[in-house]
């Protein structure tokens, strides 16, 4: 895949949050790493940070059009917020559904690092709204938080971020999680792969109907959701590639659970 990677601010006059630490300097660093990482699993990076702007707006226009020329798969820019001090915690800002499922991803990697988890938020970002790919704004942290800050650790975050976007998971056995849920919105396949459901065999693509289903983890994986079934009851496998814009995943199974796929 083609990642285009945003270190947030990092051009004056646009410059990031003042906290224990600077925000330029984390995503800076945080971007550096997760280059680094990304191309070392084999995909394309592009850094889609600027190096000097006229103005904000300049900067950030820099940014999408960078991402766009190059028709990246996907884009992310790397942030830290800041707030009164007493805030912790990451978040994850998307706006489409496929967007949203990477989200999903990397704010789920992240907070097994013991950040406090705030959930994937839609606001219409300019960076979001003007890339022509799924797009996402991460918040890593939050640089004025004593908490935060003691416990990031560079390396460890951009890990995270990498095993998020790439679908690689540090356990062997995804551990059950009875919060999450596959809802599907419409008709679909369940299939072993990302690939077309034209070029697998008609015996390894599964029916699915609407509905909540159980499900023990999940990663993100080329527009598709890598979803890992509770048992192996369907195609003897218990992990099923499903397209993102077929389905979402909710945090908590609070709603009816239908049988199983067919």
């Amino acid at each position: 895949m083609k990642f285009g990677i945003d270190m947030g601010h990092n051009c004056p006059p646009d410059t990031g949050a003042t906290g224990l630490k600077q925000e330029d300097d984390l995503t800076k660093a945080v971007g550096t790493l997760l280059i680094q990482k990304l191309k070392a699993a084999g995909h394309t990076v592009i850094d889609c940070t600027p190096h000097s702007a006229g103005s904000v707006n300049d900067s950030l226009r820099q940014r999408t059009d960078k991402a766009n020329n190059n028709n990246v798969n996907v884009f992310v820019s790397i942030h830290f917020n800041a707030a009164t001090g007493k805030a912790d915690g990451t978040e994850v800002i998307a706006i489409s559904n496929t967007s949203q499922g990477i989200a999903q991803s990397v704010l789920k990697q992240i907070v097994k690092l013991g950040f406090r988890n705030r959930g994937v938020k839609s606001n219409s970002l300019f960076v979001l709204r003007n890339t022509q790919m799924p797009a996402i704004l991460v918040e890593c942290c939050f640089c004025d938080s004593q908490k935060d800050m003691d416990l990031l650790n560079i390396e460890k975050m951009a890990e995270a971020i990498k095993d998020g976007l790439i679908g690689e998971d540090s356990e062997d056995t995804p551990q059950p999680d009875k919060d999450y849920i596959l809802e599907i919105t419409k008709p679909t396949i369940l299939k072993p792969s990302t690939e077309q459901a034209s070029d697998l065999p008609k015996e390894k693509l599964f029916d699915i109907q609407p509905g909540n289903y159980p499900i023990a983890g999940f990663t993100f994986e080329e527009h598709h959701y890598c979803v890992t079934w509770p048992d192996k009851n369907i195609g003897d496998r218990n992990k099923h590639f499903v397209f993102a814009e077929h389905c979402k995943i909710l945090e908590k199974a609070d709603v009816a659970v239908p049988t199983g796929a067919k």
